[in-house]
């Protein structure tokens, strides 16, 4: 029979359920870096779609659903979901979206009648 050295005994009794415990945090850490990135990737999804979906509606013939597409713009413009990278993106597309009836405006001179519509209203 073999028998292992003192040191060993004790090496292998308090080193191994201690590198189980390492091991389980690193995999704990990866975990949740992943499911940060998958947090962030979905947000970013779902910024896309909407600022999509707004820019579709801004540009409408109809008045009502292009209201409804500047609003949902200007609402996306201060939502969590936005990211400091879709920041130019939206305000390009908020740019492209009003530059014609900016135009059509500042044409008209003092004869347009602009009508400003309060969207922060206290409820």
């Amino acid at each position: 029979m073999t028998s292992l050295p003192t040191w060993a005994l004790y090496a292998v009794g308090i080193g191994t359920p201690i590198l189980s415990f390492m091991a389980v945090l690193i995999g704990n850490l990866l975990l949740r870096r992943g499911a940060t990135e998958l947090d962030i990737w979905r947000r970013r999804e779902e910024t896309m779609r909407m600022l999509r979906w707004a820019a579709e509606q801004a540009v409408s013939t109809d008045d009502a659903k292009a209201r409804l597409g500047v609003a949902a713009l200007q609402a996306l413009s201060t939502s969590e979901l936005l990211q400091a990278p879709d920041d130019a993106l939206l305000d390009a597309v908020l740019d492209a979206v009003l530059a014609g009836p900016v135009e059509q405006i500042e044409e008209a001179g003092e004869e347009a009648d602009v009508v400003e519509v309060d969207t922060e209203a206290d409820d």
